[in-house]
């Protein structure tokens, strides 16, 4: 599975002709369906990538905001650099407005959690606990790409890392059995889908207090927002 070809962060592109353009995100939205109660594996991307790598991951990446106009300021792990509640934003050719949006508007760091239906406390595994308050959009019009039921964007602690810091190295494995049996009121969905828009929060298992959580689902560039 990979992001579409033809999307691009900030500024992407659907061809509406390959209907297979978003299926990723149904088969991304469905191993989190199935991720639920389970601890996901560990993935930790590469500190430096080659000149070769980076270059073909930031040809993805526009150059500025279509909405805004603004530069579009990445890192050395091709992630795109955004402050806390800004949107990182997909956006399909020739529209004007973006089809996916993905904000982060707050991070909390916790050392420990309710159990979900006990009542005790627990202890993360990897170090901390983060509790983020997170919003999503996902156009109508992802729908005309693939069947609206797999019209989807996957949401669940899964694809979701956290660095350190800036240019640092990112850890996956953040959706450990800890974080997802910690008590959340008003949860974050686990994916949007076609003409939704969701918002909640969301337990991840993080080895550092603070640095930077990332929304990047295929672990090949997505967008930063410090903490």
């Amino acid at each position: 599975m990979s992001i579409p070809a033809k999307w691009k962060l900030e500024n992407p592109m659907i061809d509406r002709r390959n209907p297979k353009k978003l299926a990723f995100a149904a088969a991304t939205a469905l191993i989190a369906l199935g991720a639920a109660g389970l601890t996901g594996c560990a993935s930790t991307a590469e500190a430096e990538t080659t000149g070769d790598e980076l270059a073909e991951q930031l040809a993805d990446v526009a150059k500025t905001d279509p909405q805004t106009g603004e530069k579009v300021m990445v890192d050395s792990q091709a992630q795109v650099v955004k402050a806390l509640g800004e949107a990182g934003k997909l956006t399909v050719a020739g529209e004007t407005q973006p089809s996916f949006e993905i904000t982060v508007h707050s991070v909390e760091v916790l050392d420990s959690c309710i159990l979900r239906g006990y009542g005790e406390r627990i202890t993360p595994e990897n170090g901390a606990f983060l509790l983020l308050e997170v919003s999503a959009s996902l156009a109508a019009s992802a729908a005309e790409a693939v069947a609206e039921e797999i019209a989807l964007m996957p949401l669940d602690a899964s694809v979701f890392g956290t660095s350190p810091g800036a240019n640092r190295a990112v850890s996956y494995d953040t959706d450990t059995i800890a974080a997802y049996s910690c008590e959340v009121d008003g949860a974050l969905d686990i994916a949007v889908g076609a003409g939704d828009q969701v918002r909640g929060k969301l337990v991840l298992d993080v080895p550092d207090a603070s640095g930077q959580v990332i929304y990047d689902p295929e672990k090949t560039g997505g967008w930063t927002w410090n903490y």
